[in-house]
């Protein structure tokens, strides 16, 4: 994706010298990450580039977000457009915002299974109803992850998560037990969270089936069989379409 291409939203938090920019569709981090000025920023190029911005002091790094701690600013919009531009020059370089060595993904080992198994075998039939799950880090047999796309905010992207994607992950990895969600759902394309949503004849708005569906393609939500209701599928096998 183009660096013009992407769109950048600021929002501001409960807290006056501190604002959020979101960006559209666009992973700068797997794990949260912080830096101040005092922090090695050897190995995170954007953070280094915003830390020379005179009035911020701290920036941290999650996903699509970048907050931002200033020192003494008066208004955020009106600093926003160079904040934006730091932004963009850094993604046009092609050079990742932070490199991965530098982010927390826990037990490396287990992070590379389940990540394959997200990327490979899960990611795949979700795609299908516009959603995708990212992987954070692994710790204490606890895999967390947000959701994006129609997934992010979808009323049924929690059975698509525990019922679905959890069940198969793990199935597949005896050292993880749990998938967490640290989606903001909030603020996806249905918010449940902020409006009621019109539930649909047949499934929620990442594909997901909460009820008595007749799907065809390889499972209901996401792509995922709800478990509890009576799911018909036709198409290769259980939970993300994955076979157990």
């Amino acid at each position: 994706m183009l660096a013009q291409e992407i769109r950048i939203r600021g929002e501001p938090t409960a807290d006056p010298q501190k604002c959020r920019f979101i960006l559209d569709a666009e992973v700068l981090s797997r794990s949260p990450v912080s830096f101040d000025r005092e922090s090695d920023t050897g190995k995170a190029p954007l953070a280094k580039k915003l830390l020379e911005l005179s009035y911020i002091k701290e920036v941290s790094i999650s996903g699509s977000a970048v907050t931002l701690t200033g020192d003494n600013v008066e208004s955020w919009p009106a600093i926003g457009k160079e904040i934006g531009c730091v932004i963009r020059d850094q993604i046009e370089t092609g050079e990742p915002a932070v490199e991965e060595e530098v982010m927390d993904i826990g037990d490396a080992d287990l992070f590379t299974q389940v990540n394959l198994l997200i990327k490979n075998d899960v990611n795949p039939s979700i795609a299908a109803h516009g959603g995708v799950i990212t992987l954070h880090s692994v710790n204490d047999g606890k895999a967390f992850v947000t959701m994006g796309g129609g997934c992010q905010g979808c009323t049924a992207s929690s059975i698509t998560l525990k019922q679905g994607v959890e069940s198969y992950i793990v199935a597949k990895v005896d050292e993880v037990n749990e998938i967490v969600d640290m989606t903001d759902h909030s603020e996806g394309e249905n918010p449940y969270y902020t409006e009621p949503i019109q539930k649909p004849t047949q499934s929620g708005d990442c594909g997901c089936s909460s009820g008595d569906s007749h799907s065809h393609g390889s499972g209901g939500g996401c792509g995922c069989s709800s478990g509890g209701g009576h799911s018909h599928s036709h198409g290769s096998g259980g939970s993300c379409g994955c076979s157990h």
